[in-house]
């Protein structure tokens, strides 16, 4: 049966159930906002460990309230049975990979990197989280990721020792953890280095039909090398996941942020210490590596189509194969002949590479040629440029120092969204001009209060004395509370669009007289809904589901001009299904931002819905092109 509540906290619906508690939705009447509530679930106590249980279960809670970071979710209050938490609205990264199967690499870079923070922030403050997975890794709606459940982990991972029963999720457990050894930073890291070959790979490192099987992988087998599932990722991710997932702790990278850093696309982007940019397939390239396990997805069929490598210019490599030893004229006669004509082959291909190399001394080689140069434009002129990662200049700027082959262009100006591609330079020819439109990423607020005269604050900032009418801010997040003596304070988290004017009313509550009793705060009921209302994505909320549309294709005129990049586009999903108020949030350059606004602008959905009725939500889709799209 649901608790109505929680000391002062008003339970609105019950939103999770774990293997140790139930997670509900409540309302602290307090500083009138949102929270989670985590409880602990009472089958799991008994006379005997209840007293001892939850004495540990408020010192464990406790401790990990003291962590305060961006990408951590907040502990505000510790109960007899229950923590509250920060509410917070999104989606976990476990639902998204297995709607999406993996991340393209720069999205999953944007989720690891500040949860590598987070994890190295409290190893500082000497708390290991023991269960870093991807259910424990909210996405929010804005794509800033946040750490869940430190310091509960730990705890419901001895209470369930205790009752026989095996908890975790064996898949992302450190070997240690598993054989119940010393459990430190480094068993975190491995789990946090599972978790990163899943997002980038679509695949678990260790894969097996039960939990035994799992256990024996992660204890004995090494895991099979991540570009084996997406020849895509840059060479050296091999390395970098060997070592993060090495059986031995001491082999490990030492922190979460040194282990994201050997991930870091830039390292790959700017200099291609391969020779070639992400994305790029290689004309010389191994034979796919056979998994070393009979698991799910295992099997020695060739790479599909879009795998196969390019067939021009490929290197022509024959072996002469070796007899094995023991063996004589009674093997097969078929196998000797093709041994002498294989060895034939290679003298023969000897004997041409001989003569290639003689004729080619002979010929004077011809002089290099270099790109014309590249000229770069914005709308607005004056954004920053850089070239592989070198200040270039403000825009418009003309570059003529380039010399062939892939370059990574990015522009930024403050107030706007940022602007990336690669693009590749060719011998001889005059590449056309690079032009981006930017996208505003500001908002202006309007706030109203009754009475009026209120201090506003926003993200614990001063705003002004309302009614305040132009207050510009940075799009995303932000907490405003609205303050004044004798009521009681307003406080609303708020998600801002980019070019928004949005006007907020906050409406204050007096406070009771003294001497005279306050009132009892009534149960917040659900504000009535019309259809067309544009309303926040939250858990309350069916979100749209496209059904039809144009797919986004790669423009020819990109092939030509050899761009690459990642496009995001927001946009609102009517009532009615169809979509408007287009934004460019993250911008590859006009010739791929068209194209996908092209296709986005015929997509149609079915609406979303917020208690039976339709609504109007922000929604948005990322698009990245690179070779073989």
């Amino acid at each position: 049966m649901t608790r109505d509540r929680f000391g002062r906290y008003e339970v609105q619906e019950e939103i999770g159930d774990g293997a140790m508690g139930r997670v509900y939705r409540a309302f602290d009447p307090l500083v009138r906002r949102m929270v989670a509530i985590k409880t602990v679930k009472s089958e799991y106590l008994t006379k005997e460990n209840a007293e001892s249980y939850l004495k540990r279960f408020r010192r464990e809670v406790q401790a990990a309230g003291i962590l305060s970071h961006a990408s951590i979710v907040s502990i505000y209050d510790v109960g007899e049975d229950y923590f509250v938490m920060e509410f917070v609205e999104g989606a976990t990264l476990s639902s998204i990979l297995r709607d999406r199967g993996h991340l393209p690499l720069v999205e999953a870079l944007s989720v690891l990197g500040p949860v590598a923070e987070a994890l190295d922030h409290a190893h500082d403050a000497g708390i290991i989280h023991r269960d870093i997975k991807p259910a424990n890794i909210m996405v929010q709606t804005d794509g800033r990721p946040k750490l869940m459940d430190f310091g509960v982990a730990r705890l419901e991972s001895s209470a369930m020792t205790a009752t026989g029963q095996f908890l975790g999720s064996p898949s992302y457990m450190a070997p240690e953890q598993i054989s119940g050894g010393e459990v430190s930073r480094r068993s975190d890291l491995f789990s946090l280095a599972v978790v990163a070959y899943e997002a980038v790979t679509g695949q678990k490192p260790f894969q097996g039909d039960s939990i035994t099987s799992v256990i024996y992988r992660v204890m004995t087998e090494a895991p099979p090398p991540p570009r084996q599932w997406n020849f895509d990722l840059p060479s050296q991710y091999d390395e970098v996941f060997r070592r993060a997932l090495s059986k031995n702790p001491a082999e490990r990278y030492a922190t979460a942020g040194e282990f994201v850093a050997a991930l870091d696309i830039k390292e790959f982007e700017i200099g291609f210490p391969d020779g070639q940019a992400p994305g790029h397939r290689t004309t010389e390239r191994s034979a796919p590596v056979a998994p070393a396990w009979a698991g799910p997805g295992a099997s020695g069929a060739p790479p599909s189509a879009r795998d196969q490598p390019e067939t021009e210019s490929m290197p022509v490599l024959i072996a002469t194969p070796a007899v094995p030893s023991g063996t004589g004229p009674d093997r097969a006669p078929a196998r000797g002949k093709r041994v002498v004509w294989a060895s034939m082959a290679a003298a023969l291909l000897v004997a041409v590479s001989a003569a290639a190399v003689v004729l080619s001394r002979s010929r004077p080689e011809p002089a290099p040629t270099i790109p014309e140069s590249l000229r770069i434009e914005t709308d607005p002129s004056g954004a920053k440029v850089l070239v592989d990662g070198a200040d270039a200049g403000a825009t418009p700027v003309e570059l003529g120092s380039l010399g062939p082959g892939m370059h990574l262009v990015r522009v930024t100006l403050d107030g706007y969204a940022p602007a990336e591609l690669s693009v590749e330079l060719v011998d001889g020819t005059s590449p056309a001009p690079l032009r981006f439109v930017l996208q505003s990423v500001t908002a202006r607020l309007r706030v109203r209060s009754e009475p009026v005269g209120a201090t506003l604050r926003v993200d614990g900032r001063p705003g002004g004395t309302t009614p305040v009418e132009d207050l510009e801010l940075a799009a995303g997040r932000h907490e405003l509370r609205v303050e004044q003596k004798g009521f009681r304070p307003w406080v609303r988290q708020m998600e801002l669009q980019p070019g928004e004017n949005p006007l907020v009313t906050a409406r204050l509550d007096a406070l009771p007289r003294a001497g005279k009793p306050p009132a009892p705060t009534p149960l917040p009921t659900p504000e009535a809904v019309a259809e067309g209302t544009l309303v926040e994505v939250g858990p309350d909320v069916t979100p749209p589901r496209r059904l039809s549309g144009d797919s986004v294709r790669f423009p020819e005129a990109a092939r030509r001009l050899r761009i690459l990049g990642s496009v995001r586009v927001d946009f609102i999903v009517d009532e009615k299904g169809d979509v408007s108020d287009l934004r460019i949030t993250e911008s590859a350059g006009d010739v791929l931002d068209r194209a996908v606004l092209e296709a986005v602008r015929t997509w149609r959905f079915e609406p979303a819905t917020l208690r039976g009725v339709k609504v109007k939500v922000r929604w948005h889709t990322r698009q990245t092109f690179q070779r073989g799209t």
